[in-house]
């Protein structure tokens, strides 16, 4: 159930953008990054549980008794505490849960990725490390372009629709999808944008750009704050209401909250053997 690893190769790239209106984004500035491992697709719910089973380990949801959820039909931006929502039940107790283990896994909070990561002797991605292996190349807000539609087909899970009252689902799904649901990015890595926001494991700073301004090698972030950096965009996400599912977007929230648009994929060090460092290998 395990996602399989993609190899990514070192290399320089530009993060961020000018002029943009959240100061967060800004400014644009270059970034080496050493060449890593990251998993090729999120973490699945069967991975999860199969995890959960093997070492009883304990969510923030579960430990909390609730989560905040967010559903069709409620107003924009709208966040409800319900009792009883965890992994396990991602919209509450009393909702068919639509997840199957092929999709990503939600509810986690970020305490939750880091556990599972480094209980298999991975971690997870920083942010400079997650947006370099997304865009693969593209300067755009997708690895594709410019636009989330390509020839008239969807290329990522958002939200369709003027407000959250109702999703048209033009992409095929309301709320999270199977994790190989659309095509991969040019080195192999599914959902590089929209479907959850994913974990990183730097803390966020409005002002981290700004300080990397001049340039800098494998960056992990702030060396403290009040909330973990995530990034991607989720299901949740629309051009109406909310529109951070590009490359560019960051988002945050605490290291202990759990929500229902949130999953994570974990990194890890490349092999020493040589011959397994190549351009978006996959294996």
């Amino acid at each position: 159930m395990e996602p399989g690893w993609v190899s990514v190769p070192g290399g320089t790239f530009t993060m961020g953008r000018d002029h943009s209106h959240h100061r967060e984004e800004s400014p644009a500035h270059r970034v080496t990054v050493s060449g890593f491992e990251l998993q090729r697709t999120l973490v699945t719910v069967g991975a999860f549980r199969a995890w959960v089973e093997e070492s009883g380990y304990v969510t923030s949801a579960e430990k909390l008794g609730f989560a905040m959820v967010s559903v069709e039909g409620m107003d924009d931006w709208a966040w409800e505490r319900v009792e009883g929502a965890s992994w396990r039940a991602p919209w509450g107790p009393d909702v068919e849960n639509p997840q199957t283990d092929e999709h990503p896994v939600v509810v986690v909070s970020w305490r939750d990725a880091d556990a599972y990561c480094a209980a298999h002797g991975w971690r997870l991605p920083t942010e400079a490390e997650w947006e370099y292996a997304m865009r693969a190349g593209s300067e755009g807000r997708y690895p594709w372009g410019d636009e989330p539609v390509v020839d008239g087909v969807y290329r990522l899970n958002f939200w369709q629709g003027r407000d959250h009252h109702a999703n048209e689902r033009s992409d095929g799904w309301l709320y999270t999808s199977p994790v190989d649901a659309f095509p991969p990015n040019a080195w192999g890595l599914y959902d590089p944008v929209g479907n959850v926001w994913q974990w990183t494991a730097d803390w966020y700073a409005a002002d981290t750009y700004e300080r990397d301004r001049d340039g800098v090698t494998d960056p992990k972030g702030a060396d403290h704050g009040w909330a973990r950096v995530a990034r991607g965009g989720s299901w949740w996400c629309s051009a109406g209401a909310c529109s951070a599912y590009g490359l560019w977007a960051r988002g945050k929230s605490r290291p202990d909250a759990p929500y229902p648009n949130n999953g994570f994929r974990c990194a890890r060090a490349l092999p020493r053997s040589p011959g397994a460092q190549g351009s978006g290998r996959q294996h």
